[in-house]
C-alpha cells in the first residue's frame, strides 16, 4: 500500500495595475542579481548549527539542511533518493541496515567521506543526538567497507530512512574535523551539502549567511552563489521585505496571507503540523490531576477547535484531534468526532475525577507556533469556561524556551509537531524514551504499540494497522490536546522557483531556484 501525501497548493498571483505595484513596492528594488543571492525570512534562529542538537521542523531544518548533505535524501513528493548513500537496503531478517556511499564526496573543510568517519559521525549522534530515538534501535555501527556502512538493530525499526534524511538529522553526516572541535559546531558547519556558513558576517539571532561549498560534489545544484537567512519574527515585516524585494522567499503565517496575496506574492501551502498542547505530565509530579485520564480528556472535550482553527487559520488550517492528517497511515477517520466541543462533558468529566472546583496548571509557551501567543490564549479562555485557570508562560526564543521546558518546571506546553508516519508520534511523544517525555512517565502500552509498529514496513496493510492502534490510543487516552491540522505557507516573489512542497519532508531552500 501507498500514501498519497496531501499535495501542495499553489495560489495564483492577482492582476494589479501599475499603480497598485508602485504603492506596494514603496521604494526602489536593489541591484543585485536575483541569481547572485537569495534571501529568506525566518521566524525563529536556530539554537545551534550544530546537526546533533538541532530542532526539527519549520524553520529549524533550514539552518543545516543548506550545509549539511543527508545520508538519504528525501524529494519533494515523499520519496526517498540518494543523498550521500546511493542505495540501502534492509537484510532479510531486517535487523541490519547497509548503506553503500557515494565515492568521491569531500567536506566544505576539504576533508574526504569515508566509511569511518560515517560511522563516528553516527555514534555521535546515537549518544548526543536531540532525537536520539532515530537510532535508539541500532545495537552496532561499523565500516564493513571503504565506502560502506552498515547499522545492526536490536530490534526491528523501519524508520531508519526516516532518520538519515534531511528531516530526521540523524544522517546530516558532519566531517571528522568537526567532531574532533565539537565546540565550533554551534557557530561554524562542516557538512557535504551545497553550501557553508560564512561566519564573519553571520549575526548569531540575526541573519545567517551561506556561501558555496567550494568542494561540492554537484556543483549543479549549487543555484546560488550565496543564501542568507534573516531572522524576521514579525509578520508585517517580512511582507514589507519581500514588498521591497530584499526577501524573496519567507516563511509564511495564515494571518498575514491574505495582505500577501494583495501584495502580489505567490503562495504555497500543504499540510505540515499538529497544533496543540502537549501533556507532559502524564504522571502528576507537578500538577497530580493530569495523571487522571479523565481530566486529561476534559482538556479536550472543553476546546472549541473548531472555533479556533477559523480564527487563527483560516482556509489553512482544519480542527483536528489527531497526530498525523488523512492521507498518512494511522489516521483515523471516526477519531475526528471522538472530542467535540462539549463544555458540559468536560465538567462532569472534572468532576467525576475529583475536581468538581477545577484546577490551575502553567502553560509554556513554544516559539513560532502557529498563531503564536493567541492560540495558547484561546486555549485558556475555553478552559477557563469549565473551571481550569490557566498560567501562561512565554519565553523570548528557542534559546530560553528548551531549557524552561526540559527544566521539569511546566506540565504542559504548546507546540507545533510536524507532520511525518505515525511512528515517529509514537516514538517521540509517548514512549518512556520519547524526546518530548521530560518527565519520563511510562505508558507500557505505548512502549508496546511502538515495538508492534517496528515490526512492519510503514506502507504495508500490517503496518497500516499497527499505526491506527498507536494513533487510537493516544488520542482516547488524551496525551495531548491537538487543535488543528496547520498548513505551512510560503510566500514568494516571482523570481524563484522549485518552491512546491508536500505534507513530507518540509520546504527544502536546497531546491529552490532562481527563475531563468
Amino acid at each position: 500500500m501507498t500514501f498519497t501525501l496531501p499535495e501542495c497548493r499553489t495560489r495564483p498571483i492577482p492582476l494589479i495595475g501599475a499603480a497598485a505595484i508602485i504603492a506596494i513596492l514603496g521604494a526602489s528594488l536593489p541591484t543585485q542579481s536575483i541569481a547572485e543571492t537569495l534571501t529568506i525570512a525566518a521566524s525563529s534562529a536556530p539554537t545551534t548549527l550544530d546537526p546533533t542538537l538541532s530542532a526539527n521542523g519549520l524553520p529549524s531544518v533550514w539552518y543545516p539542511n543548506l550545509a549539511y548533505a543527508s545520508l538519504i535524501r528525501r524529494a519533494p513528493d515523499g520519496t526517498a533518493q540518494p543523498g550521500l548513500a546511493l542505495d540501502w537496503a534492509y537484510s532479510e531478517d531486517r535487523l541490519s541496515f547497509v548503506m553503500n556511499l557515494r565515492e568521491g564526496v569531500k567536506f566544505s573543510d576539504g576533508t574526504d567521506l569515508t566509511a569511518e568517519g560515517v560511522v563516528e559521525w553516527l555514534e555521535r549522534y546515537k549518544e548526543k543526538g536531540q532525537f536520539t530515538a532515530w537510532l535508539a534501535n541500532v545495537s552496532k555501527i561499523e565500516a564493513s567497507g571503504p565506502f560502506q556502512v552498515t547499522l545492526t538493530l536490536s530490534t526491528l525499526d523501519p524508520m531508519l530512512p526516516y532518520g538519515l534524511d534531511q528531516g530526521g538529522m540523524a544522517g546530516a553526516v558532519v566531517s571528522p574535523g568537526g567532531l574532533a572541535d565539537p565546540d565550533k559546531l554551534g557557530t561554524a558547519t562542516f557538512g557535504a551539502g551545497p553550501y557553508m556558513i560564512d561566519s564573519e558576517r553571520t549575526i548569531i539571532e540575526s541573519q545567517y549567511v551561506y556561501v558555496k561549498n567550494p568542494h561540492y560534489w554537484n556543483p549543479d545544484a549549487q543555484y546560488w552563489d550565496e543564501v542568507v537567512i534573516k531572522v524576521i519574527p514579525d509578520g508585517n515585516a517580512v511582507l514589507s521585505s519581500l514588498r521591497t524585494g530584499q526577501v524573496q522567499v519567507a516563511e509564511g503565517q495564515a494571518t498575514d496571507a491574505e495582505a500577501a496575496e494583495a501584495a502580489g506574492l505567490k503562495i504555497f501551502s500543504a499540510p505540515s503540523a499538529m497544533v496543540g498542547v502537549y501533556l507532559g505530565d502524564i504522571g502528576g509530579n507537578i500538577v497530580p490531576a493530569l495523571a487522571d485520564v479523565r481530566v486529561r480528556q476534559a482538556l479536550n472535550f472543553a476546546i472549541d477547535r473548531a472555533g479556533i482553527a477559523a480564527a487563527l487559520y483560516g482556509e489553512y488550517g482544519a480542527p483536528t484531534t489527531q497526530f498525523v492528517p488523512d492521507g498518512i497511515g494511522g489516521y483515523v477517520a471516526e477519531l475526528e468526532r471522538f472530542y467535540s466541543y462539549d463544555a458540559e462533558k468536560a465538567k462532569a468529566l472534572l468532576a467525576e475525577a475529583g475536581y468538581p472546583d477545577g484546577f490551575s496548571f502553567d502553560l509554556l509557551l513554544q516559539p513560532a507556533v502557529p498563531g503564536g501567543d493567541l492560540l495558547g490564549q484561546a486555549m485558556a479562555a475555553n478552559w477557563q469556561a469549565v473551571g481550569v485557570d490557566v498560567t501562561l508562560k512565554p519565553s523570548e526564543g528557542f534559546s530560553t524556551y528548551v531549557p524552561m521546558y526540559f527544566s521539569g518546571d511546566y506540565p504542559a506546553t504548546t507546540l507545533t509537531f510536524q507532520y511525518s508516519v505515525q511512528l515517529t508520534d509514537t516514538q517521540q511523544l509517548v514512549t518512556s524514551d520519547a524526546v518530548y517525555n521530560f518527565s519520563k512517565f511510562v505508558d507500557e502500552k505505548a512502549d508496546s504499540l511502538a515495538v508492534e509498529q517496528r515490526k512492519y514496513d510503514i506502507d504495508t496493510p500490517e503496518g497500516v494497522a499497527a499505526a491506527e492502534a498507536s494513533e487510537r490510543y493516544m488520542v482516547e487516552n488524551a496525551f495531548l490536546v491537538p487543535v488543528a491540522s496547520v498548513d505551512a505557507l510560503i510566500f514568494a516573489s516571482d523570481d524563484v522557483t522549485g518552491l512546491d512542497f508536500t505534507t513530507y519532508p518540509w520546504p527544502d531552500p536546497s531546491n529552490w531556484k532562481p527563475v531563468e
